[in-house]
């Protein structure tokens, strides 16, 4: 099992005030949209041969006392690891979710690369990234016209030309979270 990060902004958030906004203008008559949360979502992978878990205690470390991955004065978290965190990963009470990814993979080497410099953590074998908006609507009208962009007046937070995504409206298992994100991305279909 992976460890999970998920860290949203404790200001304001201009991307998801902006997407609250024109959500709702996208919303037919009749339907509400009382929310949009954004989240970062960090998956943290064991190295082969290494067992899951072993660097938990000091990845938690490295969150809570020093901003590499959060920054305390303007960002709170989630930290899951991998044992603790359950079988299931379940949207907050009134909410649905997007997770959505880039096509392309999702491993930061980057930020790893950073990470190994600044927080050297054996068995540590790679970070993915992911975003999850959570929504505040009827999950069925709220997939066609705030998920994947395909008009003017259908989708907004899904580029599909640019994301993958999966839809969050029940609890769901951390095993096929873990699989859309490790994955590669289905292709995408142009329409002709």
């Amino acid at each position: 099992m992976s460890a999970v990060l998920l860290v949203r902004l404790k200001i304001t958030d201009l991307a998801a005030w902006t997407a609250l906004e024109t959500g709702r203008r996208l919303l037919p008559p009749g339907h509400a949209l009382s929310r949009v949360v954004r989240e970062q979502l960090y998956l943290f992978e064991a190295s082969p041969g290494s067992e899951a878990g072993s660097f938990d205690r000091a990845l938690d470390d490295a969150v809570r006392h020093s901003n590499f991955f959060v920054n305390p004065n303007k960002e709170s978290y989630r930290f899951l690891a991998g044992p603790g965190r359950g079988e299931t990963w379940t949207p907050p009470e009134g909410a649905w979710g997007i997770l959505a990814r880039a096509r392309e993979d999702t491993r930061d080497e980057r930020l790893m690369e950073r990470l190994r410099r600044e927080h050297p953590m054996p068995g540590l074998g790679g970070i993915r990234r992911a975003k999850v908006w959570w929504i505040g609507s009827d999950p069925e009208i709220g997939r066609e016209m705030l998920g994947e962009l395909r008009d003017q007046k259908h989708g907004l937070l899904v580029n599909p030309h640019a994301e993958a995504s999966m839809i969050l409206t029940g609890p769901e298992s951390w095993s096929r979270i873990e699989r859309f994100l490790q994955d590669p991305a289905p292709a995408y279909r142009a329409a002709a």
